[in-house]
C-alpha cells in the first residue's frame, strides 16, 4: 500500500472514520497508474497522468455525455472556413486561472506553441500536427507557430495545413489542456510535478509521483464551485485498490476484468458499472525486427491467434472479439471474419523459410491492465509452431523500449480520444508515428491513404477510405492483429453521484456525496 494512503487509514482509524468519510466532502480514487510520474499532458500518454490533468485544466471544448461537443474555454463553437481550415475562435471572459489571472488568447497560443517546441518533448504533438507551422516548429525550421493568429485578449484564429473534419474534437482532448503562460513559464521542469495551475473545478494542491495526487475545490470556479471539497487520486496495486474499496476508504476503483465476476454478486454487486470502451486491444508487429519483416510469417501470427477464447476463456467474456482494427462504433469498421487457422499458419511459416517454427519476443509493463493476455497469446502461438517468450518489465522500461521502436510484438492498449477512424490508424501506423508504438510500419500508399482520408469530409466516400486503410494494416500487410474491443468495469461507492465517466477519463465536476 502506498505510504500516502497508509498514513491517511492510519488517521481515519484513530478517529474511528475512513479518510473519506471524515470531515468535508472528500472524494477518493484508486487504481495502477505507474505512469504517473507528473501530471503534464504533453509529457505522457497514459490514462493516470491524463486523469490528474483533466481535473486541474481545461480544454477549449468539452465532450458531453451524449458524444457532442460544448465551448468550455471558448464561448461558443468555432466558426469554420468555407475551405474547413480557419478556425475562428472566442474565448469566454470570465474565466480565471487558479493563480487569479485572467485567461486570454496569449495562453491559448502559448499552449499549441509548447506542444510543438522541441525542448517540451511532447509525446502528444502528433494529436493536432495538422495546425499550420506545427510541424515545422517540431522539425526545427521554425520557431514560432504560423496557424495561431492572436486577434485579441478573446479572439483568435487556428489554421490548419489541410481540412481536418474532426477538428473540434481534437479541441476537446484531455492532450490539448490550456496552460497558464506565466504560471507554466515560471515553473519552468517543475511545472506538473511541485506546480500545476489550470481553470478548472479542482485546484492542484500536492503530488508525490508514482503515489499520490491531493487536489481542493476551485472556489471561484466559473461553471460553480464542485460540490466535492478535496479530491485524492492514488496508484494502488489493483488488488489493495479493491480492498480498500471493500474497506470503505475510496470512492472509485477501475477493475481489472478478471477481477469482475468476483463481484458480480454479493455485497459489492450494486457498486459494480459497466461501460463500454471505444478501444482496441492488439497486437502489433514490429516489421523491422525479423522474421517480422516478412508479410507471410506475420499473416502466419494472425491465422495463429483465436481472439474468441481469449474473450471467452480469459476475459470471461468481458469484451467482443476484434478482426478490425477500428471500433464497431467508429466509421471505417470492418466486419470481417476471424482468420483463426493454426494448419494455415504452420503451412505459411513453411512456405515463409520456417517449417520448424519461429521464436518471438513480447515486452509487456507488469502493471498494465493487460499483462495477462501475452501469456494467453503463448499458448495460443505454440500450437502454430510459434514460440513467444514473454517479459514483464517495469513501465518506465517498457515505454522507452517501445518508444525506440524496439519491442518486437507490442500490445496495442488504446481507448479513442475521439470518435474518428483516423485516432485509430494515423496515431499508429503514419511513418512519422509507427516508431514510437514499435510497428516501424513505413508505408507510402498507407501515407498517402491517411493523408487523403485527414482532408475528407465526413460521409460515405472518407468511410471508404478508412476501410481500405483497415484492409490494409489488418488483412493484406499483417500489420496488427486486432485481439478484443475492451469493455470496462469500475466500483463507485453508493454514496456518491454525478460521474461522467467518458470511455477513459472520470469527471467529476458534477459529482456529488448522497446525503
Amino acid at each position: 500500500m502506498k505510504k500516502v494512503l497508509a498514513l491517511l487509514l492510519a488517521i481515519g482509524l484513530m478517529l474511528g472514520l475512513s479518510p473519506a468519510l471524515a470531515e468535508g466532502k472528500v472524494f477518493s480514487f484508486g487504481g495502477a497508474m505507474d505512469d504517473m510520474d507528473l501530471i503534464d499532458v504533453h509529457k505522457a500518454t497514459s490514462s493516470g497522468v491524463l486523469q490528474g490533468g483533466i481535473m486541474v485544466c481545461e480544454p477549449l471544448l468539452a465532450l458531453q455525455p451524449d458524444g457532442t461537443l460544448k465551448p468550455q474555454l471558448l464561448a461558443e463553437m468555432p466558426t469554420v472556413s468555407e475551405d474547413g481550415k480557419v478556425f475562428t475562435c472566442k474565448l469566454r471572459e470570465d474565466v480565471y486561472f487558479h493563480d487569479g489571472t485572467q485567461l486570454t488568447s496569449k495562453d491559448v497560443y502559448f499552449t499549441l506553441h509548447r506542444i510543438f517546441d522541441p525542448a517540451t518533448a511532447n509525446v502528444n504533438a502528433w494529436l493536432c500536427d495538422m495546425i499550420l507551422g506545427g510541424q515545422d516548429m517540431l522539425d526545427g525550421k521554425a520557431t514560432e507557430l504560423a496557424g495561431v493568429t492572436i486577434q485579441d485578449d478573446f479572439n483568435f484564429t487556428i489554421e490548419l495545413d489541410y481540412p481536418y473534419a474532426p477538428f473540434n474534437y481534437i479541441l476537446s482532448c484531455p492532450q490539448m489542456l490550456i496552460y497558464p503562460q506565466d504560471a507554466c513559464t515560471a515553473a519552468g521542469d517543475t511545472w506538473g510535478i511541485d506546480s500545476f495551475v489550470g481553470t478548472g473545478p479542482f485546484v492542484f494542491d500536492t503530488f508525490v509521483a508514482k503515489d499520490s495526487l491531493h487536489l481542493v475545490a476551485n472556489e471561484n470556479y466559473y461553471e460553480g464551485r464542485p460540490q466535492i471539497d478535496e479530491v485524492y487520486l492514488y496508484n494502488l496495486d489493483r488488488g489493495t485498490a479493491l480492498m480498500e474499496f471493500e474497506a470503505g476508504s475510496l470512492d472509485l476503483v477501475n477493475m481489472d476484468p478478471t477481477y469482475v465476476k468476483g463481484y458480480q454478486e454479493g455485497e459489492f454487486a450494486k457498486n459494480l458499472v459497466m461501460s463500454d470502451l471505444r478501444g482496441i486491444i492488439a497486437l502489433n508487429l514490429n516489421v523491422a525486427m525479423p522474421p517480422l519483416d516478412n508479410v507471410k510469417v506475420r499473416e502466419a501470427v494472425a491465422h495463429a491467434v483465436d481472439q474468441k477464447a481469449i474473450v471467452d476463456s480469459y476475459l470471461q467474456g468481458n469484451g467482443t472479439a476484434a478482426n478490425s482494427l477500428i471500433t464497431p462504433s467508429v466509421a471505417g469498421y470492418t466486419d470481417r471474419p476471424s482468420f483463426y487457422n493454426p494448419e494455415k499458419a504452420k503451412a505459411l511459416l513453411a512456405e515463409a523459410g520456417y517449417p520448424d517454427g519461429i521464436k518471438l519476443v513480447n515486452y509487456v509493463s507488469e502493471t498494465s491492465s493487460i499483462a495477462g493476455i501475452p501469456v494467453v497469446l503463448q499458448e495460443q502461438l505454440k500450437a502454430s509452431g510459434i514460440e513467444l517468450e514473454v517479459n514483464r518489465v517495469d513501465s518506465a522500461t517498457y515505454v522507452s523500449m517501445r518508444k525506440e521502436g524496439s519491442v518486437q510484438c507490442p500490445l496495442l492498449t488504446w481507448y479513442a480520444d475521439m470518435p474518428d477512424p483516423d485516432n485509430f490508424t494515423y496515431t499508429f501506423f503514419q511513418s512519422g508515428n509507427s516508431k514510437f508504438f514499435s510497428s516501424n510500419w513505413n508505408d507510402s500508399l498507407t501515407d498517402e491513404l491517411l493523408a487523403k482520408g485527414r482532408a475528407m469530409p465526413a460521409g460515405e466516400e472518407r468511410t471508404e477510405v478508412y476501410k481500405q486503410i483497415d484492409q490494409r494494416l489488418v488483412a493484406e500487410e499483417f500489420v496488427t492483429v486486432p485481439l478484443y474491443n475492451p469493455v470496462t468495469y469500475y466500483l463507485k461507492s453508493d454514496k456518491v453521484e454525478g460521474i461522467f465517466f467518458d470511455g477513459s477519463m472520470f469527471h467529476l465536476d458534477d459529482a456529488f456525496f448522497v446525503e
